[in-house]
């Protein structure tokens, strides 16, 4: 993620989905559909994503400053290789956000 940021490369999508090991054990991230180059302080409104791993700012259609919801969805991710499920579960998207 370090390597997309330094490039002012937001991914937005960040998921269990979208991380892919090489034959060497490698990490690579793929699915940059939804994307985004910004610049360091730019502030977005934008909503896009996996919803159980949106940061609260993105859910609630707030303003924000991008790459922080990327290290929002990277410790969803933890904690799901961890525990083996998204730690925010609900029948009913309003029920999630």
């Amino acid at each position: 993620m370090a390597h997309c940021h330094c490039r002012s490369v937001l991914h937005r999508d960040i998921k269990l989905d979208n991380i892919l090991l090489d034959g060497e054990g490698g990490v690579k991230i793929c699915d940059f559909g939804v994307s985004k180059l910004i610049t360091r302080n730019e502030v977005i409104q934008e909503q896009c994503g996996t919803p159980a791993y949106l940061a609260p700012e993105m859910s609630s259609n707030s303003k924000y400053s991008g790459f922080f919801v990327d290290i929002w969805s990277l410790g969803i991710l933890l904690y799901v290789m961890l525990q083996g499920t998204v730690p925010f579960r609900a029948q009913t998207m309003d029920g999630l956000y």
